[in-house]
């Protein structure tokens, strides 16, 4: 199975999106296991902080209660310092807990209930030794102090109950992104893995392919050598065609011409009118032999192209045309109008006898009752606007239109009108059926395109595309 390039571009763009789309949900996954994992971590380090804190106050409680119980400084020790540390690890906690409202409250009534209790602990010990302190004053101040470190530990019970939960929900969380981050990884490593090998399957065809395209092409190379050996003997032939039209061919015919002309002067007056006619009709014949022979050597020598073209101004060539001309645009009373005609590229000689032909062709196909009129203009294109259908090798041309209001024919002819020694008007021998194929050969030479638009007894229009210089 062979792709397009168009086709190759979709599959292409569809896999890198592919890819992109697999790596991207990866990435995610993988950033989303990690801030899990932190979470995690954020909340392991919560209850550590708050077990650090509450083994402080328990352990300012223990030293209190040993102080009060036996009045010795020595148990005093644990309480130094508790305060701050106790406070410390409160803040530090706040802050890991800075986006949770429940566990702010917890921490705000937390915070009062250090601050009151470590104030208790200052009094009590403060008031120990005062004169008139009783045992139930004593036993009154740790009942308090239990029941404050009840309630202490019910806030920290409750902030570390909401981090249990956390913890779960984490816990969930990490389980699903540990299990779909290597699934994702999987996959994009299985994706890339079947794309890289449906591409190598797909270079190596297109490899083999290749091979089998320049095996194909060495092979067409040699019929082509075989056929511009051929092409190189076909010329040769038209050489010696040519000489022998030149020369051969053209001397017989000079002859009769000339003693034609013999007899016409000394002989005619004396020939009876069929013999007259016949004779007329042998004239008649040798013209237009002298013609075919003429358009054929044309034909011949503009069949030989030329790269050496150089820039040609078309309105010289036309005013030239028309000096050529002269004669028989008077007798035929010959009207021509022309637009400024563009300067292109090409052989001014060629030129000139495709501006002939295509003028004389207008005055030989006239109608009888109408004084032939010819129009030429033409218009610069570029290329996505020309409707009409030929191989474009220049982004613009130059359309160049010759309008006649000439006898005209029928559009199927259109085409039949350049083949050689075609001619359509089977009751109408003025043409050689060589000149119009001689202006396509021209135009062909330039790059160009010739075309006919015509109607019966409503003129025809050329039209001619040449490339933009």
């Amino acid at each position: 199975m062979q792709f397009s390039t168009k086709a190759a571009r979709i599959i292409f763009t569809a896999t890198t999106l592919v890819l992109l789309a697999l790596a991207f949900i990866l990435y995610l996954q993988v950033k989303d296991l990690i801030v899990s994992y932190n979470q995690i971590n954020g909340t392991t380090v919560i209850k550590l902080k708050m077990e650090q804190a509450l083994s402080n106050i328990r352990d300012a409680e223990t030293a209190q209660r040993g102080f009060l119980l036996t009045n010795d400084s020595v148990f005093l020790q644990p309480y130094t310092g508790a305060y701050e540390k106790t406070k410390s690890l409160l803040s530090e906690i706040r802050e890991l807990t800075a986006d949770n409202a429940d566990q702010q409250q917890s921490l705000n009534a937390l915070f009062t209930l250090t601050e009151l209790r470590f104030r208790t602990f200052n009094t009590v010990i403060e008031q120990y030794n005062l004169p008139g302190i009783s045992g139930e004053t004593k036993k009154s101040h740790l009942l308090k102090g239990q029941s404050s470190l009840d309630s202490i530990f019910y806030h920290a019970q409750n902030i570390v109950t909401i981090e249990d939960d956390l913890l779960k929900q984490r816990e969930d969380i990490k389980n699903r992104h540990s299990f779909l981050a290597p699934f994702y990884a999987f996959l994009l490593i299985v994706t890339a893995l079947a794309i890289l090998i449906f591409s190598y399957d797909k270079i190596i065809q297109q490899l083999n392919r290749s091979k089998k395209l320049l095996s194909r092409l060495r092979e067409l190379n040699s019929t082509l050598r075989q056929k511009n050996h051929e092409l190189e003997l076909y010329n040769k032939e038209l050489d010696s065609f040519t000489y022998i039209a030149s020369h051969d061919l053209k001397e017989p015919l000079r002859k009769i011409m000339t003693f034609s002309a013999m007899i016409e002067e000394s002989e005619y007056p004396d020939f009876s009118d069929r013999n007259k006619l016949h004779f007329q009709r042998i004239q008649h014949a040798a013209r237009r032999m002298q013609n075919l022979l003429d358009d054929l050597l044309m034909y011949s020598h503009t069949s030989k192209t030329s790269i050496d073209f150089q820039k040609v101004d078309l309105n010289t060539i036309l005013e030239e045309v028309e000096e050529n001309l002269a004669e028989e645009i008077k007798d035929h009373e010959v009207e021509i109008k022309s637009e400024k005609l563009p300067v292109v590229k090409g052989l001014p000689f060629q030129l000139k006898q495709l501006f002939e032909n295509l003028i004389t062709n207008s005055i030989k196909y006239k109608q009888d009752h109408l004084k032939p009129a010819i129009e030429i203009e033409s218009t610069l294109l570029d290329r996505k606007d020309i409707k009409t259908r030929f191989f474009k090798k220049s982004n613009k041309y130059y359309r160049i239109i010759f309008k006649d209001n000439g006898s005209g024919f029928e559009q199927s002819y259109a085409d039949k009108v350049f083949q050689l020694f075609q001619r359509i008007h089977n009751g109408n021998q003025k043409g050689t059926g060589i000149g119009l194929t001689i202006c396509k050969k021209i135009v062909q030479n330039h790059n160009g395109f010739i075309r006919a638009v015509s109607e019966v007894n409503k003129g025809t229009r050329f039209e001619i595309y040449l490339p933009y210089t």
